[in-house]
């Protein structure tokens, strides 16, 4: 029997982020629907032609994820075609045990923090700079909010990923803060941003794995 653990209650909490990020229609379900409108708002916020690698790449990603998803909610006796909210945790709660991060998980999950990059990542220079980060929460993840709260979530959501600008958000480093969203338990680490969870604070600071300096040659 596939081993299975329980989601503490923050792990649902940030969960139910990225399930209303895939979800842009907010009735609770995804389905083949949830897919094309998500697709539309990705490519209206990216630009991407339909041709161009990125585009291509995280159609195909997403193609696999729902499809994916669909076939082990519909395993559970949900409906064909689509994943309820409660699949969506249920299918958590199977994928999480043991993982240690991003190598752990299927390889269809780990190639969704590239996609998740490259759409933030808006001028292609290897890196999420600060009006990047708006940008996406902006115009994806809290279009409702005013200005004044989307630069208060995405100064804290910035400081956390770069410990206080000490770090670059390149992709080795959103990677591990991905993982973190994924495996974390409890609110430390910044992987909470992510999606826009902005709602607990953590006492103990996250901090990236510093990288060995370059010997010399």
């Amino acid at each position: 029997m596939q081993e299975c653990v329980e989601l503490s209650p923050f792990q649902e909490e940030k969960l139910l982020y990225y399930f209303k990020f895939l979800e842009p229609d907010g009735n609770n379900v995804l389905n083949a629907t949830s897919r094309s409108r998500l697709m539309e708002k990705i490519f209206g916020f990216t630009g991407w032609a339909p041709q161009d690698r990125r585009a291509i790449q995280c159609l195909e990603v997403h193609d696999a994820f729902f499809e994916i998803l669909f076939k082990k909610a519909e395993e559970k006796g949900g409906e064909h075609g689509t994943a309820s909210l409660a699949d969506w945790y249920a299918i958590w709660s199977h994928m999480l045990p043991g993982v240690k991060g991003m190598s752990g998980f299927p390889i269809w999950l780990q190639l969704m923090p590239k996609v998740l990059f490259e759409m933030i990542d808006r001028d292609y220079d290897d890196k999420i700079c600060k009006e990047e980060l708006a940008y996406f929460y902006h115009k994806l993840i809290a279009s409702d909010k005013s200005p004044e709260t989307l630069e208060k979530w995405t100064t804290e959501a910035f400081n956390q990923m770069t410990d206080n600008g000490k770090y670059r958000l390149d992709f080795d480093s959103f990677e591990q803060i991905f993982a973190n969203f994924l495996i974390g338990r409890t609110p430390h680490g910044p992987g909470k941003y992510i999606f826009g969870c902005f709602n607990h604070e953590s006492s103990i600071p996250f901090t990236l794995i510093e990288r060995p300096a370059d010997s010399d040659q």
